[in-house]
């Protein structure tokens, strides 16, 4: 089977991709984080960043609202000089801020709290997206369309933790019972595509679309999320190192601000985004897929958990509920005090 365009799931099992790094407008260099410099024709000061993406490369769709913002000269025109790297596995971006080895990411809301839970320094700034898009996905032509036709069905999954913990809860949320698990490898599309398995774990912006266009046909979709026993939590989350946050807190403003803006931009504008995207990664995604995979993630994420609020804002009651979960599953082995990773939200908004 071809190599998948929009998004590898092999960094999710491997524990060393090879590390990319990519600058994608002029002017963002490698100098080291946290400093400000001034051109000789006696420029504002910029503050350089050192910026980490969520996951290793590929490159995939749901980062085009930074590389929107950076092509656009957003962050340049805002004071920030970003350095814009790739981490070398998924685990890196929550570690690495924690350390102080970059600056900013964007992580997951599991990703964080485990990181806060071991001592790191890491502070959750705004959600970049609010809901989850991964979930279950089988052929409409299967003639399975409940979750509880999946009972004594052959289901893929992914090893990893977060993966394994989903489906547990989804299968005992609809009784589902006697599945034939099977190991989801490094990426679960040739399995379905093949008939190999019925079922298989799946991002609606990746496995699905990728999928649905290889085989010419549709697909049914769980995601998981409230409706299917899955409790709420911030998907996509901008975070950072304390102690740059605190040093630098109107660059940390500045970076939510823009890079929020280019998720509004990119919703607006879904054609250009994609182009712009694609043209920035030409190896690693193709139009017709990156178009159909930035339409599933608006589909999910075009509205926010609390209306009425800024874009990013997140409310404490999702963490904390999310944590609570997390804890009882024994995916996190002690608590996490929410209060110190969150930031109030003071970093979003006006």
């Amino acid at each position: 089977m071809r190599r998948p365009k929009v998004r590898s799931r092999l960094a999710l099992l491997c524990l060393a991709v090879a590390a990319g790094l990519a600058v994608l407008v002029s002017g963002c260099g490698s100098s080291s984080s946290g400093t400000s410099s001034a051109s000789s024709s006696g420029a504002r000061a910029m503050t350089k960043v050192t910026f980490m993406a969520d996951y290793p490369r590929p490159a995939w769709v749901a980062q085009i609202p930074w590389v929107v913002a950076m092509k656009m000269g957003w962050y340049r025109q805002a004071g920030l000089d970003i350095n814009y790297e790739f981490p070398s596995t998924p685990s890196d971006p929550a570690r690495f801020i924690g350390i102080g080895q970059a600056d900013l990411t964007v992580s997951y809301t599991p990703d964080l709290l485990t990181a806060k839970s071991k001592g790191l320094d890491v502070k959750a700034l705004a959600s970049l997206f609010d809901k989850n898009v991964e979930g279950i996905m089988v052929w409409k032509s299967s003639g399975i369309t409940t979750p509880q036709q999946l009972s004594g069905k052959t289901v893929a999954i992914y090893q990893f933790p977060m993966a394994q913990l989903n489906w547990q809860t989804f299968t005992r949320h609809y009784g589902i019972a006697r599945v034939n698990k099977v190991s989801e490898g490094n990426y679960g599309v040739p399995l379905i595509v093949s008939n190999k398995v019925q079922a298989i774990d799946a991002a609606a912006p990746s496995e699905l679309v990728d999928a649905e266009q290889q085989a010419g046909k549709g697909a049914n979709f769980w995601v998981y999320q409230t409706q299917h026993g899955i409790p709420n939590f911030y998907w996509f989350v901008l975070a950072g190192n304390g102690a740059w946050v605190k040093a630098h807190p109107e660059a940390a403003k500045k970076f939510v601000e823009v890079t929020e803006r280019g998720v509004a931009w990119s919703m607006a504008h879904p054609a250009q985004a994609v182009k712009m995207f694609v043209a920035a990664y030409p190896k690693d995604v193709s139009q017709k897929l990156a178009s159909a995979a930035w339409a599933q993630i608006m589909s999910y994420d075009a509205t926010r958990f609390v209306a009425g609020k800024p874009a990013g804002y997140m409310d404490p009651a999702i963490w904390q509920s999310y944590e609570k979960f997390l804890i009882s599953k024994k995916f996190l082995t002690s608590p996490v005090n929410v209060s110190d990773l969150l930031t109030d939200n003071q970093y979003v908004g006006p």
